[in-house]
This record gives C-alpha cells, sequence and structure tokens, in this order.
C-alpha cells in the first residue's frame, strides 16, 4: 500500500522531486491519505498543470499566506483533501506554485495534518539534470521522494528522453549518443548539482522508481537500486522503492 510503502501516515511534509510519474503519486497518496481519514493539501513550488476534479476536488487559488491560511480552514471544514495554488498570470493551463515561505507558514498554522508539494518539473521525461534552481524544496521537508521513470534505461540520452539531456552529459562525463545506463541514473541522483543538490541533510530521502510494469522492468529497477546502492558514500537515501503508481504496487527494492 501506497501508504506503508513511503511512511506517509508519519510525515507532515512531503516534497516530490525527478520525473516519471510524479504529479500521479501526489495524488495517488493524497487520495489514500484522505481515504483514511487525513486531511491533506496538495500543491507546487514550481508550476503543474490546474488538477483535474479526479486529481483534486477543491482548488484554491492564492498566493497570500494570510488569506490562504483562513480559506483553507474553511475548506477543510468540508473536504478532506485541498489543493492550493497561485493563478497564472500569463493565463495559461498551469498554475504557479507557492513561494516555500508561504508553504512554511501553510505548515505552522496547522490547517492540515499533510502538505504534499510537487517541488520540480521534467517535462514528461522519467529523468532529467536539475537547474541550479531546483528543485525547490524547503529546507524543513521531513521526507523527499525521488521519482525515477524505469523506462529511461537503455533510451538515448537525448532531448526526446531526458529533460535537459546536454546538461547531464555535461555533469556525468558521457558523450553524445550515449544511452542512460542505471550507474548514470544513480550518479545523477547523487551529483553534487543532482536531484539532492537542494534537499536537506535533516530530511528522509526515498528513491521511487516507477513504471515497473514487466518482468524486463522489474530487473531494470533492481538494477538502478542496487546501482543507487554503491553510490550513495555518504549514505543520503533512506530506501529505493520499485513499483508502478498506477497499478497500485509498491515493493522495497531489498
Amino acid at each position: 500500500m501506497i501508504l506503508d510503502a513511503f511512511g506517509l501516515r508519519e510525515r507532515r511534509y512531503v516534497h516530490l522531486i525527478g520525473g516519471g510519474g510524479k504529479t500521479t503519486l501526489m495524488f495517488a497518496a493524497a487520495h489514500a491519505l484522505a481515504a483514511e481519514g487525513c486531511s491533506v493539501l496538495t500543491t507546487t513550488s514550481t508550476r503543474i498543470l490546474y488538477p483535474e476534479p479526479a486529481q483534486s476536488g477543491c482548488v484554491v487559488l492564492g498566493s497570500d499566506a494570510a488569506s490562504l491560511v483562513e480559506r483553507l480552514r474553511v475548506e477543510f471544514g468540508a473536504h478532506r483533501h485541498v489543493s492550493a495554488v497561485a493563478p497564472d498570470p500569463t493565463g495559461g493551463r498551469k498554475v504557479v506554485g507557492l513561494p516555500i515561505m508561504t508553504l512554511d507558514a501553510l505548515v505552522d498554522a496547522h490547517v492540515t495534518g499533510h502538505v504534499l508539494v510537487e517541488a520540480d518539473g521534467a517535462a514528461g521525461h522519467p529523468l532529467k539534470a536539475h537547474a541550479d534552481r531546483e528543485p525547490v524544496v524547503s529546507p524543513r521537508a521531513d521526507l523527499v521522494i525521488a521519482v525515477i521513470g524505469v523506462g529511461c534505461l537503455g533510451a538515448p540520452m537525448d532531448d526526446q528522453h531526458v529533460h535537459r539531456a546536454a546538461l547531464m552529459r555535461e555533469r556525468l562525463g558521457r558523450p553524445a549518443g550515449a544511452v542512460v545506463t542505471a550507474e548514470d541514473v544513480a550518479g545523477i541522483v547523487l551529483h553534487r548539482h543532482g536531484y539532492l543538490a537542494q534537499v536537506a541533510r535533516v530530511a528522509e530521502v526515498v528513491v521511487f522508481v516507477n513504471q515497473v510494469v514487466t518482468p524486463a522492468a522489474r530487473d531494470g529497477a533492481r538494477s538502478i537500486a542496487e546501482a543507487l546502492r554503491r553510490a550513495d558514500s555518504e549514505r543520503r537515501l533512506s530506501h529505493v522503492i520499485i513499483g508502478d503508481v498506477r497499478a497500485g504496487a509498491f515493493a522495497d527494492a531489498g
């Protein structure tokens, strides 16, 4: 079960980073928490598409912390799951994330039991190289879930398969035409400018290898887990989960 796999009942301030299913995982986690009677806020610190009704039945637009606190208290009187985002000033399909200061203020105000934050974007790709400003994670996050789509394995390290592929090749010292290996995945996750560059060491970090739906994908996910364990000399990672969020399948990589 998703709540057991990630220890979400005990975690209050959760950030999701990477690519390959962050949004789906965030809303699946929110639905599971709400089903157990918990109150949960879903939001972003970057940009996401406006939530669909199946993802979130109650969306509050705003950016001012004080007014959001009051509005969310009202909404949580009627709903267990609420989303809060800022409107896109350009009128686009995406909504704008809330500043970390605002997110921290919502946590401090205890408007909800759990806050889930999508903390970067990957343009639909299963793997990415982070810009210097990314991911946008609060230093007070108590859990960070780094999501990786297993389909990146064996794919060309180009812009069709990797977000900011040239930057990834530069950081890993890989040539044009390279294909993604398990060692590449571990290398970019644990690179000093990689997935965890903006993640405080007090946060628990779990890697989730998603979209594992075939025996071959399971073998690939396990190879990623093994590469991460070998590369994690600083012990940044708590554990690795493999599975498929759409199927509701989650297993510790062991």
